[in-house]
């Protein structure tokens, strides 16, 4: 049986979602490394008052997680101008719903972070970062045998960030110490009062220009 190539290809973008490079959109990518203290989710939304699609999720501060998330494009494979990163963090021992990250934009050249550039930081004094005030825990989900109480496979409740957040230090400070494959010059975020015991969402916003 004889295929054409053209068929082929078809199906691998129906199936995948993905927009072959010869079309108007190139393929566009987030890589996202982070330590999320105690627990993350990450998420990318064009919307901002959506939580948006689930990438990655972790537990445990002192693991670095790596995620790759694919920039959704238009019917007609044109990017759409605007995305957001969503990022929650749960906080289970003491010491607020802490973050420390490095994101980087590959594929399209015209795809920026606010800062203009293809990298961002986490970073409280930027201005390229929000954060929503503490928040209750999250009732969560069923346990996961083996794991602790506290970690779950649930969605929790979207709240869109709108605070400034609270500056930590940066990569190395205590009592987190290195955490490698992070930027030396990354900071530990936190929500505006370091809240024990709480979850905070953080977000981030990307501009794709036409």
């Amino acid at each position: 049986m004889t295929f054409r190539l053209s068929s082929v290809l078809a199906a691998l973008v129906l199936a995948t979602g993905l927009v072959p490079l010869g079309a108007n959109a190139q393929n566009t990518f987030v890589t996202a490394k982070l330590n999320g203290d105690d627990q993350f989710k990450l998420y990318l939304t064009t919307v901002p008052s959506l939580d948006g699609f689930m990438f990655a999720a972790g537990f445990g501060w002192a693991a670095t997680y790596t995620a790759t998330m694919l920039l959704p494009v238009t019917p007609t494979g044109k990017h759409y101008p605007d995305y957001w990163i969503n990022l929650w963090i749960q906080d289970v021992g003491g010491g607020g719903p802490d973050v420390l990250g490095q994101f980087k934009i590959s594929g399209a050249p015209s795809c920026r972070f606010d800062n203009a550039t293809t990298q961002l930081l986490t970073d409280a004094t930027s201005g390229y970062w929000l954060v929503t005030p503490a928040l209750p825990q999250s009732p969560g989900g069923a346990a996961i045998p083996n794991y602790p109480t506290w970690v779950t496979n649930y969605f929790p409740p979207y709240v869109q960030p709108t605070l400034k957040p609270l500056d930590l230090g940066p990569n190395g400070v205590g009592p987190w110490g290195p955490m490698p494959g992070i930027s030396a010059a990354a900071r530990w975020m936190s929500d505006p009062a370091q809240t024990s015991f709480s979850e905070a969402w953080y977000q981030a916003h990307i501009r794709c220009k036409k």
